[in-house]
């Protein structure tokens, strides 16, 4: 047989054998003793016959070594002497004489031949079992290992059982947190507003674009269309109407507890002519119309209020200046801004619109957010922004590609009754590189000392780049000095994405703010309604809840 046999029965074999003298019991005699000294009595019949010549030659042949020499892979190393010659006599042997012979590997040599032997192992028996004797000869014999709870196998996979049943656990009491805190508690940093926050979460629910009005100590509340972007808004959710109103209204005795009105008392039933009608189609209908953050001011000629609001513009065929807006990107309809006035001095409406836009500016992405301000000499301007992001090449809120559509801010000064133009608008602020994409929801405050506040919102709303700004002027039409920090930022008293407000004077000698943040609502992620009081002083402004003053919005962050 050749030498690989040998090598399958004894991977290494001892380099000498010695005769022990026989002490077996009659029809037997003993094998041979070890090379470490120990010996090992092997006994078979006598008619097994005498030792072969070959044996015999290589026993006579054969001088005792260091009991510690062995052989490898039948080429010694040169530091052994006396290796070569016996490794090619026991070379020539036959498996049935190296059995014969009764040769075992000593419990020193075997311990060596360990990663050898491991791979007769299945993968479960290396993995998931032990050893029952620590025998070294029998450590890695199938018979000699069980299943063990301590084995590497058994720890990795109760390791990862204990992993995936905590984070089933951790899932469910996420899930049973957020399902708790849907529909009382807004989402992100803030569960509930810090009693000595400036802040106040007024409405959770989808108020964009809020504008404030006050008559009679009643406060008057408005806000985009209750479908206009919800971030995640889930699918199968039909507990909410949604878009059932152009505009939306709540109202308030004391600038704290706020209750949202019925969307049959929608303030703005009907909208222009030059609007696009009718419903989307779908589980959810929403107005075509897109009504977006309208403005309200009462007219000192009757004492009704007019309403500006912006809307989608009606392209009636390819000739129309709206089928001329240039298409780069996703983006929604352009919009235009309209007014309506009061049918009486109910500023909750209802409101009937005029049959002709204001402001439009379609070659330049359309024109929304149109807020009024009337100056201390009775003097009536609103303020809007061109929607040039809307025409924007993409990144960030369609405008962060190159090249970066401006947005600039207008200002445009009205006739007494609110509907007429007085000459042309002017701009007044554009966007800048800290600002992101755009500059947007422009609202204007003359402070007690007469210095013009411009509050402005910079950044993404779908984003937590979206902020609330200010600068400052000593004339309406500039120029303003942008200040240091914003007013409102993400993580701010907890808030995220604030943004997008209105400030009226109380006519107590204070300033009310009302605008949205991002909170989480069984309807989704939804811009709800915050409020605050407003302190001037200088060219700053500090945010003050009740009558109490707090620091300076400055020192938070």
């Amino acid at each position: 047989m050749a030498s690989s046999a040998v090598d399958d029965v004894h991977p290494r074999l001892p380099n000498t054998y010695a005769p022990t003298t026989p002490t077996s019991p009659a029809g037997a005699f003993t094998g041979l003793s070890q090379p470490d000294g120990a010996h090992e009595t092997r006994s078979w019949p006598r008619d097994a016959g005498v030792e072969s010549t070959d044996v015999a030659a290589a026993r006579s042949s054969t001088k005792r070594p260091h009991a510690s020499t062995t052989l490898e892979s039948h080429s010694p190393p040169e530091h052994s002497p006396g290796h070569s010659d016996l490794a090619r006599q026991l070379s020539t042997f036959g498996e049935s004489t190296i059995k014969a012979l009764g040769l075992a590997p000593t419990s020193g040599i075997y311990s060596q031949h360990a990663p050898k032997m491991e791979p007769q192992l299945t993968f479960f028996q290396r993995h998931f079992t032990k050893p029952i004797s620590p025998d070294p000869e029998k450590i890695h014999h199938p018979d000699n290992r069980r299943f063990s709870f301590l084995s590497r196998g058994a720890l990795l996979v109760g390791a990862a059982m204990v992993l995936l049943l905590l984070g089933i656990v951790a899932a469910a009491v996420a899930v049973t947190f957020d399902n708790k805190h849907r529909t009382d508690d807004p989402a992100g940093d803030m569960v509930h507003t810090d009693p000595r926050s400036p802040i106040r979460l007024a409405l959770l629910d989808n108020f964009p674009d809020p504008a404030l009005v006050l008559k009679d100590g009643t406060y008057y509340a408005f806000a985009t269309n209750n479908a206009a972007g919800i971030i995640d808004r889930p699918k199968n959710f039909t507990l909410h109407e949604f878009g059932v109103s152009n505009v939306q209204i709540a109202t308030s005795k004391d600038f704290i507890n706020w209750t949202l009105l019925n969307f049959e008392r929608d303030p703005l039933p009907k909208v222009g002519e030059w609007v696009t009608h009718g419903v989307t189609k779908g589980k959810i209908q929403i107005p075509k119309s897109q009504v977006w953050a309208p403005g309200i001011i009462k007219r000192d000629t009757d004492n009704k209020y007019v309403m500006y609001y912006s809307a989608n513009k009606h392209a009636e065929d390819n000739k129309t200046e709206s089928a001329r807006v240039p298409a780069k990107g996703h983006h929604p309809p352009p919009h235009c801004i309209g007014a309506a006035v009061s049918e009486t001095d109910d500023p909750a409406g209802p409101y009937t619109p005029i049959p002709d836009l204001l402001a439009c500016h379609l070659d330049q992405g359309g024109a929304i957010d149109a807020q009024p301000f009337r100056d201390s000499d009775g003097t009536l301007y609103i303020a809007y922004k061109i929607d040039g992001n809307n025409i924007g090449h993409g990144g960030s809120c369609g405008n962060t590609v190159a090249p970066i559509m401006p947005t600039p801010i207008k200002l445009q000064k009205m006739k007494h009754d609110g509907l007429t133009k007085d000459g042309d608008e002017i701009t007044i602020l554009d966007r800048i590189e800290q600002d992101g994409p755009l500059v947007e929801a422009p609202v204007i405050a003359k402070s007690p000392d007469g210095i013009y506040f411009l509050f402005y919102s910079s950044g993404c709303t779908r984003a937590p780049t979206y902020d609330l700004k200010y600068a400052t002027a000593e004339s309406i039409t500039g120029p303003y000095t942008r200040a240091a920090k914003p007013l409102l930022k993400t993580g701010m008293y907890g808030l995220l994405a604030p943004g997008s407000a209105d400030v009226l004077d109380d006519g107590k000698g204070g300033f009310d703010m009302v605008f949205h943040a991002r909170v989480r609502a069984p309807q989704g992620g939804v811009r709800a309604l915050f409020t605050t009081k407003l302190r001037f002083e200088g060219r700053k402004v500090h945010m003050v809840r009740a009558n109490a003053t707090l620091e300076d919005h400055e020192g938070k962050t």
